[in-house]
């Protein structure tokens, strides 16, 4: 995967913008936007994700992305990739991630096991920026599915 994260940019940028109650919109430094709100229990309108959820898709969006690529460079043959992920937050303020599980569902005729094991491990331990910012708090599990 020598070059392919070359252009990563050394900065991010996010800007968010009051909607009304408990909603914001963020725009983003490359030009997209993210809906942010609390659910109606905790005085939002339930009108966006909320920002742990946003986190746990963050993490899954980057694992994603680096696996397609690495199954792409080693030229397997990608038909679809699915993650659900679970966080357990911690009791007290400001219930923080404790742990996160991460279900990797893969659709493939030819990809093996220890492709899977091997895509997943180099994606998590050295690409994928926001589980090496999340481990240092909380840990990661993993598992997959194979389906032809």
């Amino acid at each position: 995967m020598k070059g392919i994260y070359t252009k990563i940019p050394k900065s991010v940028e996010a800007e968010l913008e009051w909607d009304k109650g408990l909603k914001f919109i963020a725009r983003t430094g490359s030009k997209n936007k993210i809906v942010l709100d609390a659910a109606t229990e905790h005085g939002g309108a339930n009108a966006g994700a909320r920002p742990m959820e946003a986190l746990l898709s963050a993490l899954g969006g980057c694992a994603a992305m680096d696996i397609v690529t690495i199954f792409s460079k080693k030229e397997r043959e990608l038909k679809d990739i699915k993650i659900t992920l679970h966080g357990k937050r911690v009791g007290e303020h400001p219930h923080v991630l404790e742990s996160v599980s991460m279900v990797f569902d893969i659709w493939s005729p030819d990809i093996t096991d220890d492709d899977v094991q091997w895509a997943i491990r180099l994606s998590l331990s050295k690409y994928c920026s926001v589980s090496a910012m999340l481990e240092k708090s909380c840990k990661i599990n993993y598992k997959w599915n194979i389906h032809r």
